[in-house]
């Protein structure tokens, strides 16, 4: 634990310019007012000491978390929010008090998110995303998850998928350690309550029950679902209620699908028309899932 926050106070000791603070995840209980939220700072990528030449690929997954983040209701704050002094005349000890300064300017905690490349174990090696999160004031490592390994390193679409469910996994682990870090959690998503026609289709069984439970644990404004009719084992509609717009839910649905690793307009598609909406796979395409294993 000691060890890992030392690593993320060595990371910021190169830094010579501000971080990225961003606050909120979604879907979280309405517990606190807006000055109990808790606040997110996603850590640079360290400058090497040799060359100070940043890890492209970390950074592009870096500045990638940063856009998932915000696609599930992050709202950024000012990305000069934390002053971090010229590192030439900086000890570690004062980092710390940096950091613990801005923790006690909110109410909230303040928690760094730190984003790392392991790599895999097969024959021919693969870099594996992988992210942690730091209490600062407690020192405490309060949520971890790593991702499949990218098979293609230079691959846009498996750099979003990757970031997209690095940033969902985190959010359930933070709400579940008690974590409030969302505007969300004040303000219902939309306004009032809609019922939605979605149809799930070239969706096999175990594929569709994970579409569903994801739009209902990780999708703000959801109140219940119910089926409607599947009169086979690859289509099926479902009446969703919810106080989200149905331009978000779309939103959320193509996100959804990427994070998938199913390219939008070739493998997927999401077509909305008044309160109906279709999602669409193609059948060749399986998504990832723990639950499928596909």
């Amino acid at each position: 634990m000691h060890a890992l926050l030392k690593r993320a106070l060595g990371t910021l000791r190169h830094i010579v310019v501000g971080v990225v603070i961003a606050g909120g995840l979604v879907n979280l209980p309405a517990l606190a007012d807006e000055g109990d939220i808790d606040k997110v700072i996603i850590l640079p990528t360290p400058l090497s000491d040799i060359g100070d030449t940043p890890d492209p690929l970390q950074k592009r997954l870096e500045f990638a978390m940063g856009e998932a983040m915000m696609e599930i209701g992050i709202l950024p704050l000012a990305a000069d929010f934390l002053s971090i002094p010229a590192f030439g005349d900086v000890q570690q000890t004062d980092i710390l008090a940096v950091l613990r300064a801005a923790s006690a300017q909110h109410s909230g905690r303040l928690l760094a998110v730190k984003i790392d490349l392991l790599t895999s174990v097969d024959s021919e090696p693969h870099p594996v995303p992988a992210a942690s999160v730091i209490d600062i004031g407690t020192g405490q490592l309060v949520a971890r998850t790593s991702t499949l390994p990218l098979l293609e390193s230079n691959d846009r679409l498996e750099i979003t998928a990757s970031a997209g469910a690095l940033a969902r996994a985190l959010a359930r682990q933070l709400e579940q350690n008690g974590y409030v870090i969302s505007a969300a959690a004040k303000k219902p998503w939309g306004g009032r309550a809609n019922d939605y026609r979605v149809s799930v289709e070239g969706f096999d069984l175990c594929e569709r029950r994970e579409l569903l439970t994801t739009m209902e644990k990780e999708f703000p404004g959801f109140l219940s679902l119910e089926l409607v009719k599947a009169p086979n084992p690859t289509f099926a509609v479902y009446v969703y209620r919810s106080t989200a717009t149905g331009q978000r839910l779309q939103k959320w649905l193509e996100q959804l699908m990427v994070s998938y690793r199913i390219a939008p307009y070739t493998s997927s598609r999401i077509l909305a028309k008044d309160s109906n909406i279709r999602v669409q796979k193609d059948r060749s395409h399986k998504i990832y899932s723990a639950l499928c294993d596909a």
